[in-house]
């Protein structure tokens, strides 16, 4: 390696380390002024959760969401883990794990699956491979699935034929009647084929 070699090195490492740095506080500054939005917006009690939890699974319950959709599926993650419940959402994956191999390990685990149908969320790759495997495990008899509208769109076929939850109006009695709902869901043990 010539002294020009070296140097080339020492530059493209230095411009690494100053990439890596600056998306880090960049992302940091970014969530510091999202919290901060959040409680300017009565982010106490809203049901809404900033922060993932500090612990990772097992889950009772997997909400998948198209990416433009983040803010309804933490709203519900929210109401659902003040009813004591573990939810997986991607967003919270914490630090240090793979997105991919988490939600691949909380789509086996978790109990009940909820699908939130906005307006985008046929056209989101990520939200149609886990509605996808939803359903597989509903089929195989592991799962219970709940579409759920956040917006005024039409369920695709196989959603339709369960019964949806009303998103539609956040921050409502309706919506607290929904979400209640659901709690009820999860807390009562599923029954067995036959019985």
């Amino acid at each position: 390696m010539t002294g020009l070699d070296g140097v080339n090195l020492a530059i493209a490492v230095a411009g690494l380390l100053l990439t890596v740095a600056g998306t880090y506080f960049g992302f940091h500054e970014y969530r510091q002024r999202r919290a901060g939005a959040r409680a300017d917006d009565g982010g106490a009690g809203s049901g809404a959760a900033s922060e993932p939890p500090e612990r990772q699974g097992p889950y009772d319950v997997f909400v998948s969401y198209a990416d433009g959709d983040a803010e309804a599926a933490e709203l519900l993650a929210g109401r659902l883990r003040a009813a004591d419940l573990d939810v997986f959402l991607v967003c919270w994956v914490a630090p240090g794990l793979v997105s991919l191999l988490e939600t691949e390990r909380a789509l086996t685990e978790a109990g009940l699956g909820v699908l939130l149908f906005g307006s985008g969320t046929t056209a989101d790759p990520r939200a149609r491979d886990e509605y996808a495997a939803l359903l597989h495990r509903k089929y195989e008899g592991g799962l219970r699935f709940v579409p759920a509208r956040i917006a005024d769109v039409p369920l695709p076929p196989l959603a339709a034929i369960h019964q949806p939850l009303d998103l539609t109006r956040p921050r409502t009695a309706h919506y607290d009647r929904e979400v209640a709902r659901l709690v009820r869901v999860l807390r009562t043990p599923r029954r067995t084929a036959g019985a």
